[in-house]
């Protein structure tokens, strides 16, 4: 969610006195209590098990790999491609002095299939939280093969990999944005979503549907708090725009007890109601000033691919109760001609991998028929 813009600083707007996303109580500006795990529910689940974290240096995986620091699983896999990210994560595990359990940082990309087949060789991990994804949505409207080539090719190598190493079971990030999407990030989230659900088979397969996580990287807030400590105050796209929101906290949560809410393969966590993005600006100069009585945002309008207001379900989804009170099922998603779902995806991923324009929008609005492409996506494969 990135829905600022530049703009020329402001009278009356002194600098703010530094917040830090990380310090904030989110659960003000969510007015609801913050999830967390119930103590002890994770220690049978991941006790003296292997897991592979994708994306460990982005933001819900280090949040999601932090949780795991003291805990009580034997290994714990970190893996991420920016080597900047990935060693930031290590430097910040060597101060907390932890010896259990055994940190393993890999500098490696998802789309490596040779790597990736050593490393799932090699370490054979039981459970593999899949966080790594591009995800900067105005960005990938000019550049959906990147957008498609990561989040829809890697997530099935990844998930083929796990089917032959004996992998347990299987999560994957998922996103509000993959329904009914108008954007390439949200369709190849969709699609991703869909992949996960077309066999039964080992391992157990879960796609968690989270909303916006609240101070992650590239997003709204350590944006707004930027330009606040510049001297400058943000635009906002539209004033009604919303969101469903979450802790980075929650979302390690939700993640972690979608494993124990025996249901798949689709979830989504309580995230209580949509926030509106003028709301969380508000909240976030009271964290700052005190008061949020200097902001006089100029709004720029909803760039292309963005929604107005983002929804958690399809019309024809259902919503079941798991054994995870806070987490629940979604039904409705069975893929009745498997075998054409799988040829579309064939047909998707060679014109990924050999960057052909034509017919990609066709094969797209054919594996999600929702789908509404944008104008500088049909620009851009036109």
């Amino acid at each position: 969610m990135a829905l600022i813009e530049h703009a020329a600083g402001q009278p009356g707007l002194g600098r703010p006195t530094p917040v830090s996303a990380k310090l904030i109580d989110w659960s003000r500006f969510l007015r609801r209590p913050l999830y967390h795990v119930p103590a002890g529910d994770a220690d049978a689940v991941f006790r003296k098990k292997t897991l592979l974290i994708t994306g460990a240096g982005g933001s819900i995986g280090s949040v999601l790999a932090n949780r795991f620091l003291g805990g009580p699983a034997e290994t714990l896999l970190l893996l991420d491609h920016s080597l900047p990210n990935l060693s930031e994560l290590q430097r910040r595990f060597e101060l907390r002095h932890v010896n259990q359990p055994a940190v393993e940082f890999l500098h490696t990309d998802i789309l490596n299939e040779s790597g990736m087949s050593e490393l799932f060789g090699k370490y054979r991990p039981n459970i593999v939280f899949h966080a790594a994804a591009l995800k900067h949505l105005p960005e990938l409207e000019s550049d959906p093969f990147a957008a498609l080539e990561t989040n829809v090719l890697g997530t099935l190598r990844l998930l083929k990999m796990a089917e032959v190493s004996g992998v347990e079971c299987f999560v994957n990030v998922s996103s509000d944005k993959a329904v009914n999407p108008t954007s390439v990030l949200g369709v190849s989230k969709r699609i991703a979503e869909l992949i996960l659900a077309t066999e039964p088979a080992a391992p157990r397969r879960v796609s968690l549907r989270l909303g916006n996580v609240l101070g992650s990287s590239g997003s709204f807030v350590p944006l707004f708090m930027r330009h606040l400590e510049e001297g400058r105050s943000p635009c906002i796209t539209d004033p009604r725009a919303s969101r469903y929101f979450v802790s980075p906290d929650e979302a390690a949560a939700f993640l972690m007890q979608s494993i124990a809410a025996l249901a798949g393969p689709l979830l989504l966590p309580e995230m209580g109601g949509p926030q509106r993005i003028i709301e969380l600006a508000n909240f976030l100069l009271e964290e700052s000033y005190g008061s949020a009585a200097g902001l006089s945002p100029r709004f720029t309008g909803l760039r292309d691919g963005e929604k107005l207001c983002e929804e958690l379900t399809y019309d024809y989804e259902i919503l079941e109760d798991s054994s995870v009170p806070q987490i629940r099922k979604i039904g409705g998603n069975s893929i009745f001609d498997a075998g054409q779902f799988a040829g579309k995806l064939t047909r998707l991923i060679d014109l990924v991998l050999r960057r052909h324009k034509s017919g990609l929008v066709r094969t797209l609005c054919s594996m999600v028929p929702e789908f509404v492409p944008s104008p500088t996506f049909l620009s851009y494969v036109h």
